[in-house]
């Protein structure tokens, strides 16, 4: 389709109403609508913009079909080793649980809850997983489940599973990276575009006509896994004047392609949706606050990025990485390791995923600081969320000093 000013093709696959065949969503923490599991896909050509809402449809509904027989009931403290450690999970601070609004509650070792097997990605280990940690749309049935929203967060497809894995552990990294930057209000160095490279300057040139003005940033965190987080300007819309979108790629110039690539297809969604005036305690859905922040008005929200003063050459940012999906795998897993995190991995491909050749699967990196789209859920007690800035040479906010606007990223 050909919408706005976006650069780029853009597709979707509709799934169509799944209620039959996914029983259970209805009652899910968050209100479904079944146009969340369309897939939506964009590139430089129409093929490829096709595959991808294709593919990323297949993910979304493999992501909500679970059968019950796969879980097990029991606490964390029961299952012991045998199970994440809740104690590493991202939490909600304690002024955030006091509000009445916040729909979570603190992780509770001693509450049961659903469990599912996985396996942890550093060590090999058999693992049990919250169920509400892998599945989207899945509802609470207990008290203890309540500690987490289900997003799709390090969920990926791929024709096979190290690219899977390997798309998946990246999007954990990058959804911290989002997180971090806003809610911490990162001054993050501006990209100095220095190489040329035959994609990234096919983009480069279709994005230049579009009269859209996108301004790149290092979004690369403590973890070194490149990272480039963009803020994309339209000067003459008032509606959806700023987007941001964020990629973590092992090469960042196919993560500069990727945020203009996904802000196009942002951007025609943003289109459709009228802001409201609902109050923020009840923002819960992926779009309330990038519709709320894309307004001419809230332009200012965003000068802690524009207004910054670093630099880095594009050129300094790509590392030396290996070749194969497997290799690159390890790559990252060991950048996480080495930062003390862990990250377990959950096989979610459903039997017509698997027909037509394709794997999906879960990942769960928990020590990251978690993307939310509820504003009194998010996750403001969690460690890393004070403690990477440092790491990075930032300043860093106190949990009173954290940004006030709601999430801009959709």
């Amino acid at each position: 389709m050909t919408t706005g000013r976006q650069r780029f093709p853009v597709f979707t696959a509709a799934m169509g109403d799944l209620g039959r065949i996914l029983p259970g969503t209805t009652e899910a923490p968050q209100r479904m609508a079944w146009g969340a599991l369309d897939g939506a896909g964009s590139g430089l050509a129409e093929e490829g913009a096709r595959l991808t809402a294709t593919v990323e449809a297949i993910e979304r509904y493999s992501s909500c079909l679970w059968d019950p027989e796969q879980f097990i009931w029991a606490s964390a403290r029961s299952l012991g080793d045998e199970a994440l450690d809740l104690s590493r999970v991202p939490r909600c601070s304690d002024s955030e649980l006091a509000e009445p609004a916040c729909p979570l509650l603190a992780p509770d070792p001693d509450a049961p809850m659903r469990w599912v097997r996985g396996v942890d990605l550093i060590s090999g280990r058999p693992r049990w997983l919250p169920a509400v940690m892998v599945y989207l749309h899945i509802p609470f049935v207990s008290r203890g489940e309540r500690f987490w929203l289900p997003i799709s967060t390090g969920t990926a497809a791929h024709f096979d599973y190290d690219n899977a894995l390997l798309g998946a552990v990246l999007e954990c990294v990058e959804r911290d990276g989002i997180a971090l930057t806003w809610l911490q209000r990162l001054a993050l160095t501006k990209i100095e575009i220095d190489v040329s490279d035959p994609v990234l300057d096919e983009a480069l040139e279709l994005s230049a006509r579009s009269g859209l003005r996108t301004h790149f940033f290092d979004g690369t965190t403590d973890l070194g896994i490149p990272t480039v987080y963009s803020v994309d300007i339209d000067p003459r819309a008032a509606k959806v004047r700023t987007y941001v979108m964020c990629a973590t790629e092992l090469d960042p110039r196919r993560a500069m392609v990727k945020v203009m690539r996904e802000s196009s297809s942002g951007r025609v969604a943003m289109q459709y949706r009228e802001a409201d005036d609902k109050p923020l305690d009840d923002y819960l859905d992926v779009f309330d606050g990038a519709v709320h922040m894309a307004a001419a008005e809230r332009a200012q929200a965003f000068d802690f990025l524009l207004d910054s003063p670093r630099r880095r050459r594009l050129s300094d940012m790509i590392p030396s990485i290996p070749e194969s999906p497997a290799e690159r795998l390890s790559w990252v897993l060991r950048r996480l390791r080495d930062a003390g995190c862990t990250a377990y991995a959950v096989d979610i491909t459903s039997d017509e995923a698997r027909t037509a050749g394709v794997r999906v699967v879960r990942v769960i990196v928990p020590e990251l600081v978690p993307l939310s789209f509820a504003y009194r859920a998010r996750f403001l007690g969690t460690a890393r969320l004070y403690e990477a800035p440092a790491r990075m040479g930032l300043p860093v906010h106190a949990e009173p000093d954290l940004n006030p606007w709601p999430q801009p990223f959709a």
